[in-house]
């Protein structure tokens, strides 16, 4: 049991492509909205998981490093993500094997951030001799 009853995950990006990011999660990931107010967007990812997207206030806010985030999201069909992604997103990177076994695609989101579909590896069937 968690120390703390935790409810959700919420994840929030600060985005200067403000409306870029918003039409991307929305159109191109499929993700709905659940909250809208001025700067800031909320998409339900999973129930229980949601991505803020928020418009800086003071164009001088220090900017977060892109390299040290990542939206890493399980899907159950790696090979039927990619391919509905493909046709929204063409540039979509092949899918590939990670060292520890699953298999991914990443890319980026129109501000930068990191995105990671991965689902992981089937077992091996009955006739590989398991």
């Amino acid at each position: 049991m968690a120390l703390l009853p935790v409810e959700s995950l919420h994840t929030v990006l600060i985005c200067e492509k403000w409306e870029e990011c918003v039409s991307f999660y929305k159109d191109v990931l499929g993700f709905p909205i659940v909250y809208e107010r001025d700067r800031f967007v909320e998409f339900e990812v999973t129930p229980g998981a949601r991505i803020g997207i928020l418009r800086p206030l003071d164009p001088d806010t220090p900017k977060p490093s892109k390299e040290r985030v990542i939206l890493s999201l399980c899907v159950p069909d790696i090979e039927e993500a990619h391919a509905k992604l493909s046709t929204l997103y063409p540039d979509l990177p092949t899918i590939r094997k990670h060292p520890w076994g699953p298999r991914l695609f990443e890319f980026r989101d129109p501000e930068g951030w990191r995105i990671e579909f991965w689902s992981k590896e089937a077992p091996p069937s009955r006739s590989e001799g398991v």
